[in-house]
């Protein structure tokens, strides 16, 4: 457990880092990095419990997309300021090295087994960010449904008593 922790900081740092070469403003740095440190923490807990590289990348994906549109809406920002970020964590960047790495050497079973990988957990992360960016979606909208419902109904009585 004490190495996941040291696994995550090491994250938070990468992603700040990260966040600065994408110019991120330095007031979101903080909340961008605790946002990947948060999906990469669930990346290797998940990993270790089930040892399925998709499992762990989606859930993961879905930790940081779900912190990213927290952090947003705190903020009133756009999502993408910390969802960007906060994806280099599960990226799967080694998969895309050892791709090419195996193509220069002509272990085309081992390039096309990477590439695969690569593809699938790719996928997973944006089917993640689009399943969570949906529910948050129907979430938020049924709330303000709600609001212009009542501030309709009370609009509509204003109407009636200055008809009168």
């Amino acid at each position: 457990m004490f190495e996941l922790i040291w696994r995550s900081i090491g994250a938070l740092v990468a992603v700040m880092g990260f966040g600065i070469v994408l110019k991120v403003p330095r007031c979101f740095l903080l909340w961008a990095g605790i946002d990947g440190a948060v999906g990469w923490f669930i990346y290797l807990i998940v990993e270790q419990t089930t040892g399925s590289m998709l499992a762990s990348t989606f859930l993961g994906a879905v930790g940081i997309a779900v912190g990213a549109h927290i952090c947003a809406r705190i903020f009133k920002t756009p999502v993408t300021i910390f969802m960007i970020p906060a994806n280099l964590t599960i990226v799967p960047g080694a998969g895309m090295y050892r791709i090419v790495y195996y193509i220069l050497r002509s272990e085309h079973e081992m390039s096309s087994y990477y590439f695969q990988q690569t593809i699938l957990a790719a996928g997973m992360i944006a089917v993640a960010i689009f399943i969570v960016n949906i529910i948050l979606e129907k979430v938020f909208s049924t709330g303000k449904m709600v609001q212009k419902s009542i501030s309709g109904k009370n609009a509509l009585k204003t109407k009636k008593k200055e008809v009168l």
